[in-house]
């Protein structure tokens, strides 16, 4: 691996950390890696604190494909997030969007727009229009993709 791919599997993961939250803040390299191991697979991916850790900095060369799976199920993703460009950014984009709505202020007009979506066959298109507005100011407040 490449340090350029080295940094590419940091910054992906990096962005996995950030967004998938379901205890509603960060999970420690720790819990990742306890998560994996509780999961496991008879023969499946052993990964330590300190090999993740290498991992979050772009330092460690050449994961397993069985490393990328472990870490992919753990976060709900699919494998080829870290290796696929085009996966990527989809699974980046559901994230943001998942993220965007978790924002109390996204959560009410979400609630008053499926209100308005029972009362009219306009009222989906509203909807999604929304749900497509918030996606788009969450890939904006992420900024430009390096």
């Amino acid at each position: 691996m490449s340090e350029t791919e080295g940094r590419r599997l940091a910054d992906r993961l990096e962005y996995l950390f950030e967004h998938v939250q379901p205890l509603g803040r960060r999970h420690t390299l720790q819990e990742v890696v306890d998560g994996i191991k509780t999961g496991d697979e008879p023969g499946g991916a052993s990964l330590s604190v300190g090999r993740l850790s290498m991992l979050m900095n772009g330092k460690a060369p050449n994961p397993t494909i069985g490393t990328l799976r472990a870490l992919a199920a753990f976060f709900g993703v699919p494998v080829g997030y870290f290796v696929d460009d085009a996966v990527a950014d989809r699974t980046m984009a559901q994230l943001a969007l998942i993220t965007a709505m978790r924002n109390n202020d996204v959560k009410a007009v979400a609630l008053r727009a499926a209100a308005v979506a029972t009362l009219s066959a306009h009222g989906l298109d509203v909807v999604r229009g929304l749900v497509e507005q918030a996606g788009e100011e969450a890939r904006r407040a992420e900024g430009p993709k390096s």
